[in-house]
């Protein structure tokens, strides 16, 4: 399989958490966007019964991923505060269960948050993972060999990175993809 199959974010990946030294910049770059990928990945758990939380958060641009990392710490209130932000609009794919997961972490009211497979269904696309999304609609393969690596790591290497990455900008071009799939039907029944 070629290389150039698969979808991979080119710009900027920023690892952050509330004590970084990039911590504020990373936030002045996320609340310039109106729209933004989102996406938690979760330390994998081998055993029957054993649950983690999520360990990590990625927040999408078209040029920047942010990803602030958790590490049984709470949510900085910076996060939350884009989390419960009505004028910023946060588009992942199967959220439902991310959003519970966070709230265990940190008390919080989700606003403006998007699921792609609901609009998908909607448009009556029938396979709507996120992996077939991009297959479908980027024209794409989306590598999931990272999904179940130590996401509690101190250091991630640098395929967590663009993984991560990769995974919540893909639901920002995905909802861009379905946005305008929905405009053009609506221009054409008029």
């Amino acid at each position: 399989m070629q290389n150039d199959e698969y979808l991979k974010f080119q710009g900027e990946i920023i690892v952050t958490s509330a004590t970084s030294q990039n911590f504020s910049y990373a936030l002045s770059l996320l609340n310039k966007h109106q729209v933004i990928g989102f996406d938690t990945e979760t330390k994998p758990s081998f055993k029957k019964g054993v649950n983690h939380l999520p360990s990590l958060i990625q927040l999408a641009t078209p040029s920047v991923v942010i990803l602030y990392q958790i590490r049984n710490k709470p949510i900085a209130k910076e996060i939350i505060a884009i989390l419960e932000n009505k004028e910023i609009v946060k588009v992942g794919a199967g959220i439902h269960q991310d959003i519970r997961n966070l709230q265990k972490i940190t008390s919080f009211v989700p606003q403006a948050f998007v699921d792609i497979q609901t609009i998908a269904k909607e448009l009556s696309i029938e396979k709507i993972n996120l992996k077939k999304l991009t297959e479908l609609l980027l024209e794409k393969k989306l590598s999931k060999r990272q999904q179940l690596s130590n996401w509690g790591a101190v250091e991630l290497s640098e395929a967590q990175k663009l993984y991560a990455a990769t995974d919540a900008y893909a639901c920002l071009l995905i909802y861009e993809k379905l946005v305008y799939e929905i405009t053009t039907n609506t221009n054409k029944k008029k």
